[in-house]
């Protein structure tokens, strides 16, 4: 049997990590572009939120798109796109409102890639190999934050903070031809793929069940849910602690702990470092957690240990009298967060396979309204209060109110109205 759809995770962890190197870019050069044009973290806050405006116009219709038209083509259009307008950030970005305006593009063309990669697993992946796979892939994330600052920070010190953008926006076309060469839509349309992998793939997402009620269900179905909204909702709580270290980390180091911007980019690595074996982690803990109390509470169960605990070492963290030991329960704290996401992301393959791209796309748009409102809140509470703990204290009470949300939901295959009200009286007992 053939196994390429591992080579096809191995595409999709590139593809964020592409992603990655692009989106964080503006992060590292964060205390040059605050010192260069003075902006304070209010009016820096705003130019990382400027990203997810973007971003959250069209992760929902991205969903739809990689769905109903092909997961690879969306995914390509849309690297293509922000790889161009990252190249062009600092030749438009001369002024704070035209920083805002590029970011804004950006996060435009980034917004394909999360709900393109969930259908692309939902069509490669059996369901018990999801939440590994999905571990693997959003390994991406740190990996390419992580490589962002060592090497934003030799750009910056040794030419200049434009050249992090015009070297970070070449990976994207190179991804794009990599796809071409290595990658397809579905299993059934790559030309190396054996049929005993794909009877492998099929035979265990349930073929049967949708092919009679599941595929029946209909996105009025989905949305109709509680359970995809509360999940949606917790996301969007992962997301505010996520994105508040993506944007302010280096920052907090350089401006917050007194770093210079040397050393604030190493720290700011170190975390990422720990996310990479965290989010692999996490997608193992997931499937074994299924396996063996179910998917209601097996899905759940690491995505709520891992909020709850990143919120208790971010207060530890911040509390820190020193750098070292701050750098360190910081780490912690991202591990933790980092191990919630497979969790997360092997949801909407359980609540329905045929819908898992629309799901996601609802995850994505709430983890952006995340992305929107935690640079700007956090930069609004260090402005008014002079410190950024109370920022870190804060993002810290969202993780857990995350948490706390999923006791509210059940994880489990969505059934079409029609077929639930017309199932026998006999079988509800």
């Amino acid at each position: 049997m053939t196994n390429k759809r591992w080579t096809i995770v191995f595409l999709m962890l590139l593809s964020y990590m592409t992603m990655y190197l692009c989106r964080s870019a503006i992060s590292i050069s964060g205390p040059v572009l605050m010192k260069t044009y003075g902006w304070n973290a209010t009016q820096f806050g705003l130019v990382s939120t400027a990203f997810f405006i973007g971003y959250a116009i069209t992760m929902f219709p991205a969903g739809w798109f990689a769905d109903r038209f092909g997961a690879g083509r969306v995914v390509v259009a849309g690297i293509l796109f922000y790889s161009l307008f990252t190249i062009l950030t600092p030749v438009i970005g001369v002024t704070i409102g035209l920083m805002i305006f590029v970011r804004v593009l950006v996060g435009l063309g980034q917004a394909a890639t999360l709900p393109s990669n969930a259908a692309l697993l939902a069509q490669w992946m059996p369901k018990k190999e999801i939440a590994t796979a999905q571990g693997i892939v959003m390994i991406g994330t740190p990996l390419g934050i992580a490589l962002t600052m060592p090497l934003g920070v030799l750009f910056i010190s040794n030419f200049n903070w434009q050249t992090t953008f015009y070297v970070f926006a070449f990976v994207g076309p190179v991804w794009c031809i990599l796809w071409w060469l290595l990658g397809r839509n579905k299993p059934e349309l790559h030309p190396r793929v054996s049929q005993e992998e794909i009877q492998y793939i099929r035979g265990d997402q349930g073929q049967k069940e949708i092919s009679s009620d599941a595929a029946a269900v209909t996105t009025a179905d989905v949305f109709s849910k509680w359970s995809v909204w509360g999940a949606s909702l917790s996301y969007f709580a992962s997301n505010y602690l996520f994105f508040l270290f993506l944007t302010w980390l280096p920052t907090y180091f350089a401006n917050g702990r007194g770093f210079t911007l040397v050393k604030s980019g190493y720290y700011t690595m170190v975390p990422y470092i720990v996310a990479c074996f965290a989010y692999p982690l996490g997608g193992y803990l997931a499937d074994w957690a299924a396996k063996r109390f179910g998917h209601n509470t097996g899905r759940k169960m690491f995505p709520f240990i891992g909020m709850v605990a990143a919120g208790i070492f971010l207060i530890l963290g911040t509390g820190a009298n020193s750098g070292v030991a701050a750098l360190a329960l910081i780490s912690i704290s991202e591990g933790f967060l980092s191990i919630t996401q497979a969790g997360y992301f092997s949801m909407p393959m359980v609540f329905s396979p045929k819908h898992a791209g629309k799901i996601v796309g609802l995850y994505g748009f709430c983890g952006t309204c995340a992305g929107i409102l935690a640079p700007l809140v956090t930069g609004m509470i260090i402005d008014h209060f002079g410190k950024y703990e109370y920022a870190m204290y804060f993002g810290a009470l969202v993780a857990v109110a995350g948490a706390l949300l999923l006791f509210f939901i059940t994880v489990k295959q969505i059934e079409h109205k029609k077929a639930v009200n017309t199932k026998p009286v006999a079988n509800v007992s």
